[in-house]
């Protein structure tokens, strides 16, 4: 087999992921570039890789397939395009861009290219969201679920401690609760309920404007928590909590439909289950847990990407018109934040 090589830009936290997720496939040769050299020394050492010293290399160099990006997102929109104009696939960590405008631009692209391109909204490979998406896209002649019927309410939510990077709390460099964390719930709710109709925000807020990053104290101006009222095109109505201020990583998806109930959770310690009060076929009546066992998500990902890179068929998840759709909330809710 013929190798397949793939150029990683950016080797902060993701690039160790996405090399791990590589590394499992049969025929793929990883090379590492960043802008500050040193961080790719340090990271190619570690994993028996070379660098390219010149990021702009990586985009001119015939031999290499594709560009995993994996820098902060004000630079994903520039990148993607360099990738395109030299004919390269793409893989891009979330969120697509900054500005829906670059997203629209970028969609156009890709369509009047034969390029593949993704975006690593990794929850979509959990095999618990893989389901819930199943169950609400399997819907009978009025839309609803065949499983649990018309959904009466559903919550997503998803909170961390932040404090990793300064530049995730900082508006400048693309970072919030909104970009970091809420781009994830958005992301499920359109996969498991299609396009976003009207979105208001219940709360915007910045509880913690000072705060410990990397043995610093900082003062930063990012908002670090948020909730939103989705409405679905179809009716439904989604609860989206998000933040930057959760100590111990917590995530779960809460629907209830008329006749049954879906809670899932990335979280292995945490219960994922479809109730049922009657057979369904797929489900039997009472509680069906669900099990999605020690799967490296990034690998699954990575892997998604590869086999549509080698088959020239855009990837069955995280397109970038899926990214569109949710860049397209997201601004949403960026502007009515901004009301408040």
């Amino acid at each position: 087999m013929t190798k397949t090589k793939i150029g990683i830009i950016g080797c902060g936290k993701q690039a160790p992921k996405h090399i791990s997720g590589l590394k499992k496939i049969t025929g793929i040769e990883v090379v590492l570039t960043d802008i500050q050299k040193e961080r790719a020394i340090s990271l190619a050492k570690k994993d028996g890789l070379s660098i390219i010293e010149d990021p702009d290399d990586l985009f001119r160099d015939p031999s290499i397939s594709a560009i995993d990006i994996c820098t902060p997102t004000p630079s994903h929109a520039p990148l993607i395009k360099k990738a395109l104009i030299n004919h390269k696939d793409f893989f891009c960590e979330k969120p697509l861009c900054e500005h829906v405008d670059d997203a629209h631009e970028i969609h156009a692209m890709i369509q009047k290219s034969d390029c593949i391109g993704m975006v690593g909204f990794i929850y979509r490979f959990s095999s618990v969201f893989e389901i819930g998406h199943s169950l609400f896209n399997d819907v009978d002649k009025n839309g609803f679920s065949k499983a649990m019927g018309k959904v009466v309410s559903a919550a997503f939510r998803i909170g961390g401690r932040g404090s990793h990077q300064l530049w995730k709390h900082l508006h400048n460099m693309g970072g919030g609760a909104i970009n970091e964390m809420m781009v994830h719930m958005v992301d499920l709710c359109i996969w498991f309920f299609g396009e976003v109709d009207h979105v208001s925000v219940i709360t915007n807020d910045l509880l913690r404007p000072t705060r410990e990053i990397q043995g610093i104290q900082a003062t930063v101006d990012a908002e670090d928590f948020i909730m939103a009222k989705l409405i679905m095109k179809n009716g439904v109505s989604v609860f989206c909590q998000a933040d930057l201020i959760t100590p111990a990583f917590t995530q779960y998806v809460e629907i209830q439909g008329e006749y049954g109930s879906y809670f899932a959770s990335i979280q292995p310690d945490m219960p994922s289950y479809v109730f049922c009060e009657k057979d369904t076929g797929a489900y039997k009546k009472g509680k069906n847990n669900l099990s999605q066992g020690p799967i490296n998500l990034f690998e699954k990902q990575m892997a998604v990407f590869i086999e549509a890179v080698r088959t020239r068929q855009q990837p069955d998840r995280c397109t970038i018109a899926d990214s569109v759709q949710t860049m397209t909330t997201i601004k949403k809710i960026r502007e009515e934040a901004a009301r408040q």
